[in-house]
């Protein structure tokens, strides 16, 4: 697995419409299921047992359509779940008569199937359709044949109320969720690209703008120099010894180390300078305005600094120092020369004997 991968299994991304598809099917199945108990129940109580079957069997199959949402068989019971309300709300229709009012559940099946991520449009419109044209076929047969089996009219009636006002309420929510869903999947990727812009532009130890984003502004300031600005300085910083810290103390420990001497250093600086983390155990400050001399003095300051700060893992204490090398930019010195000069620097404070500011003066 590569690194990206890695960043982004670590990062809380937005929900994909596939799991809120699943989330939607859940929802549906569970009020369905509840709908349909209530209505066995209604049923038993007038003792139409032959409509407490049908309930009966419509409430097991969207059990069987919860278990299957449940394994990850989305599709699946999607499809089933069509059918069975399908089903169920044109079979009640046409036994107990259009004046049942059932034939509006066949119309709580049609938002999901257009939030359903896997079909076309084309597929999506097709079947709503046909819903649509059977409900239609309903409505025409029934001027000519009254209900399978006749039920009092008071209770058709009582029964359409309920339907209607099921049917309100369900779609209700259903677009509630919708709108919802919609807004929080924004949000969420929203927040999904600020962390990606922030893993391109900052290093995920320390936190610290990366050697992308310092190049760039190194670039900037060079620019502003040019058009007549004070120079500015960069002073490179090195971990001594690094290396044997990672071999006692493991590279968590490490990472602590570069974690407070991160922070050390940002403490130390003023607004307008900049540091980052260059690679590694390097660290690269930017000095905006600042001579060598006064490079010099920051880089000594540091040092003190971290020879002051107690690095204290897991109560053991690390003895950490650092060697830093500066170097000024002058109008007319390319980017990369103005780095060379401060790892120059760097390099001469190590061969001195380390734990010291290394300066490289212009020639």
């Amino acid at each position: 697995m590569d690194k990206s991968q890695l960043l982004l299994e670590k990062m809380d991304l937005p929900r994909t419409k596939n799991f809120r598809f699943s989330v939607i099917m859940k929802n549906f199945s569970l009020i369905s299921l509840i709908i349909i108990a209530l209505y066995a129940v209604l049923f038993a109580v007038v003792s139409a047992w032959q409509m407490v079957l049908v309930c009966s069997i419509c409430a097991i199959l969207w059990l069987g359509i919860l278990l299957i949402n449940r394994y990850g068989l989305i599709q699946a019971a999607f499809l089933v779940g069509v059918v069975n309300s399908t089903v169920f709300a044109l079979l009640t229709t046409w036994l107990l008569g259009w004046s049942s009012g059932f034939f509006f559940m066949a119309l709580l099946i049609i938002p999901i199937i257009y939030h359903n991520s896997y079909w076309s449009q084309f597929v999506k419109g097709t079947l709503a359709f046909t819903i649509l044209a059977v409900i239609l076929g309903l409505f025409i047969l029934s001027w000519q044949q009254g209900s399978y089996w006749p039920m009092e009219e008071q209770f058709l009636k009582i029964l359409a109320m309920i339907n209607v006002v099921i049917t309100v309420v369900v779609l209700a929510i259903t677009g509630h969720y919708f709108e919802t869903s919609a807004a929080d999947a924004e949000k969420a990727l929203i927040q999904a690209n600020k962390k990606l812009a922030g893993l391109a532009t900052t290093d995920p130890v320390t936190n610290l703008v990366n050697r992308r984003i310092i190049l760039s502004r190194i670039e900037q300031e060079k620019n502003r120099m040019e058009r007549g600005s004070k120079p500015f300085t960069l002073i490179m910083v090195d971990v001594d010894d690094f290396k044997q810290i990672n071999d006692e103390y493991g590279h968590s420990g490490g990472d602590y180390v570069l974690v407070n001497l991160a922070e050390a250093i940002s403490v130390t600086l003023r607004k307008q300078d900049e540091v980052a983390r260059w690679g590694g155990d390097e660290f690269l400050i930017m000095l905006p305005e600042t001579d060598v001399e006064g490079g010099a003095i920051v880089a000594e300051k540091i040092r003190t600094r971290i020879i002051e700060t107690p690095f204290t893992y897991r109560e053991l204490d690390i003895p950490v120092t650092i060697t830093l090398g500066v170097g000024a930019c002058e109008p007319g010195t390319g980017v990369g020369s103005c780095i060379r000069k401060a790892d120059q620097a760097l390099y001469a404070g190590k061969q001195a004997g380390k734990n010291r500011v290394g300066i490289l003066q212009d020639r």
